[in-house]
């Protein structure tokens, strides 16, 4: 729970210090170089197409993740604020700048796929094995980057979960999380002291994105090989129904439609595709690895 945590190693470096989750994220970008190298491997896919593929779809899985922040998340009004104060500079310095906070993951998946389909299509034009392949291996190192940055959450106080007495982890006072319960509930919230405790939703997220991933490494290193396109459906069935549950907890602000919010709609559609994916490489004869 502490923001600044990395800061010492910024100001050593003598660079600006973008936060705590914005370190975690980057470095969980790093960390796609070595998954990919063992998932080319892995999968027979060439490295040189594969080194390609995160210099599109890092980008784009960052600016679709900004879109979705200002979009979903209530924060249109503020940032059409922003920019009538600021002018056409604030766009790119505040609004669309991906090192300013604000993300949200499913902006990023869709981002990063729709980069990811572009360029697989670019380096294996009509192998529709490959581009299954790939999303494989996509899918194991969005996994690893999910369990990594829910952490990066818990440290900034974003994410957090409902008030609980039985379960629940008090937050700093002065944290993010104690000026976003005041919005949320001041009647309940002292501004003089600790947070109210609150489940750990990050953390409960960052587990089961960690099992999941460990599930889907096993899967890739498993001597019965799998069809093309069977992790990726593993990887969206898993994540879209501990997605949905978790939602439940939350209890930041955050968009929603009806009885549910806009993450728990889009993980009901993200569990159709999964299933029909998952129907599809299990019926279909095993063609390896």
């Amino acid at each position: 729970m502490n923001p600044d945590i990395f800061r010492p190693i910024f100001d050593y470096l003598g660079f600006p210090y973008p936060g705590a989750y914005m370190t975690i994220l980057f470095f969980s970008f790093f960390m796609t170089l070595p998954i990919m190298i063992f998932s080319s491997k892995q999968f027979g896919l060439s490295f040189k197409k594969m080194f390609f593929l995160p210099l599109v779809i890092v980008p784009c899985a960052l600016l679709f993740s900004k879109v979705f922040h200002i979009l979903f998340e209530g924060m249109l009004p503020t940032y059409i604020e922003g920019l009538k104060e600021n002018g056409i500079s604030y766009l790119f310095m505040r609004m669309l700048n991906p090192f300013t906070p604000g993300h949200v993951f499913y902006g990023g998946l869709l981002g990063g796929f729709l980069a990811g389909a572009l360029g697989t299509l670019a380096v294996y034009p009509h192998d529709r094995t490959a581009f299954l392949k790939t999303a494989d291996a996509a899918s194991i190192c969005v996994a690893n980057g999910l369990w990594l940055t829910r952490i990066g959450c818990f440290l900034e106080g974003c994410c957090f979960g409902i008030p609980s007495q039985i379960f629940g982890i008090r937050f700093p006072q002065g944290s993010r999380t104690m000026f976003a319960l005041y919005h949320l509930d001041p009647d309940h919230t002292n501004l003089l002291s600790d947070t109210q405790p609150v489940i750990p939703t990050q953390l409960i997220h960052s587990f089961s994105n960690f099992v999941i991933f460990v599930v889907l490494l096993k899967l890739a290193l498993s001597k019965n090989p799998k069809n093309p396109g069977y992790i990726s459906s593993v990887f969206l069935l898993s994540y879209s129904v501990t997605r949905f549950l978790i939602e439940f907890l939350r209890f930041d602000t955050r968009g929603s439609f009806l009885i549910f919010s806009t993450s728990q709609w889009i993980s009901i559609f993200l569990f159709i595709g999964g299933f029909m994916l998952f129907k599809k490489t299990k019926t279909e004869k095993n063609q390896g690895k």
